[in-house]
């Protein structure tokens, strides 16, 4: 017999969690998170100064999966499609999942949550269509079939943190982004972004003799810097002097075999980098700029004056937690949402 386990809490809502598929205790009851993964995310939740009767609790997949493996209403694999599997979103799926994601989209209507939680990688990707909940937790997106809807932030699932403890804190972190963000569906500090990328010369020896020029009047300034190289070769550098404000220099291109400058050009802009890098007054900062300062050395000639790395910084107080700087973001900055694949596009696209 197939038990449909029917979600639990308040309508309205401004806040809405939403699970995977219900297990053992959850079929039982009748209600979702109500065994250990449940009884930790109440704990969690307290945590981050949320109460769970404020919440709408439910999943995208009401009935319980055999051995509680969401794998058996999926098909994962080519070889796992059969007659019976409908097209979800990029995913073959059982009737029964497809049922529970467009019952979950009319309770989404009915409770008109701010923000929802998305727990492990199904809710993930029935929300956004994003898949790999590591990779996008504490991300600040939306549902993605209305640009105004609510919010979703992504974080684990409570039965993997009952797996690996040391996701406890993290999932603690990204239910207080929730709590930040449940008074509106609104998200509060997007910064305006004042980025210049594809300039002329005349914009980049500007901006540098800019910031050169207050360097110069006794300014002691933070310039971050970072470099992406490609085949062993500088293909861009980027500088940033304020949250909001930055200069992408490209070296290399794949329109122009002899590179986005023309030999002056180059010659130049290496220079004034080299100028306002090592200045006296300057305090570099970047993530893992051994890496950066090896090319600096090896193709300029200079090493950037190198007053923080945010790795080592960030290694030294958390040692035991990743080091890649999108994890960094996901847990310090107020406005983040995971930039990988747009790293990946530009990486195919140049």
């Amino acid at each position: 017999m197939t038990i449909s386990v029917r979600p639990d809490g308040p309508v309205p809502a401004r806040i809405m969690i939403v699970g995977e598929a219900p297990g053992e205790n959850e079929e039982r009851v009748g209600i979702p998170f109500v065994g250990a993964a449940g009884q930790e995310l109440d704990r969690m939740l307290h945590e981050a100064k949320i109460t769970r009767s404020e919440c709408f609790v439910t999943n995208v997949c009401r009935v319980r999966p055999p051995g509680n493996k969401i794998d058996a209403f999926m098909a994962m694999r080519k070889k796992d499609i059969t007659s019976q599997h409908v097209v979800m979103r990029d995913k073959y799926v059982l009737p029964v999942v497809l049922e529970g994601y467009e019952l979950l989209k009319k309770e989404i209507t009915l409770v008109q949550p701010n923000v929802i939680v998305a727990l492990g990688n199904v809710a993930l990707w029935a929300l956004t269509g994003h898949w790999g909940v590591t990779k996008w937790r504490g991300s600040l997106l939306r549902v993605d079939w209305d640009t105004a809807g609510p919010k979703v932030i992504p974080s684990i699932h409570p039965a993997a943190v009952i797996r690996e403890w040391s996701w406890r804190h993290i999932v603690i972190q990204d239910l207080r982004r929730v709590a930040a963000n449940r008074g509106s569906r609104t998200y509060e500090n997007v910064p305006l972004w004042k980025f210049k990328i594809r300039p002329d010369f005349n914009t980049v020896i500007e901006t540098i003799f800019s910031l050169l020029a207050l360097l110069d009047g006794g300014e002691s300034l933070w310039i971050d810097f970072d470099l992406e190289t490609k085949l062993g070769h500088i293909d861009c550098a980027g500088i940033a002097w304020s949250p909001t404000e930055a200069l992408c220099i490209p070296l290399m291109s794949k329109t122009n075999k002899e590179g986005y400058w023309n030999e002056h050009e180059e010659a130049c802009v290496v220079y004034f980098l080299y100028k306002l890098l090592t200045h006296r007054n300057v305090r570099v900062r970047g993530q893992n700029l051994l890496y950066d300062s090896q090319y600096t050395h090896r193709h300029w000639h200079f090493i950037p004056r190198v007053k923080q790395d945010t790795m080592i910084s960030h290694h030294v107080a958390f040692a035991g937690l990743k080091k890649s700087l999108d994890f960094q973001a996901s847990l310090y900055c107020q406005h983040y949402v995971q930039w990988k694949p747009d790293k990946s596009a530009w990486k195919e696209g140049g």
